[in-house]
């Protein structure tokens, strides 16, 4: 039995008839920035915890950009908290190497060869 992907390309067991991730509130989106792969890309964030990486199982899946299969995690709720699981290059926050870092509106955030601006609601 294999998995399905829902719309945004979320990772789902066959069995569910709606993707959790999706049905969780969109509380903002991650903008691509540079030149390199995707430029102006936006990934939708939503509330809860959601993995960054290339791996079809990351919630946000950045294909190319030197990012590891699940390189970081986002943490949504009353704060937005980003956390490098250290699979990879080091994490950037407002260009200051990070582990785990808050963000507001218009942080930028490095991970491997991307760059991303989070705007948040």
């Amino acid at each position: 039995m294999g998995f399905k992907y829902c719309k945004e390309g979320h990772l789902m067991d066959p069995s569910w008839r709606c993707c959790p991730v999706c049905l969780a509130p969109l509380r903002g989106w991650l903008v691509r920035m540079g030149e390199g792969d995707r430029p102006g890309a936006v990934y939708p964030v939503h509330e809860g915890k959601s993995f960054i990486g290339s791996g079809a199982d990351s919630e946000i899946r950045v294909c190319g950009g030197g990012l590891a299969r699940l390189h970081a995690y986002l943490a949504v709720g009353d704060l937005c908290t980003i956390v490098d699981l250290g699979n990879g290059p080091a994490m950037t926050v407002n260009r200051v190497e990070a582990v785990k870092s808050g963000l507001i509106d218009g942080d930028v955030i490095g991970l491997g060869d991307s760059v991303f601006r989070i705007k948040l609601l």
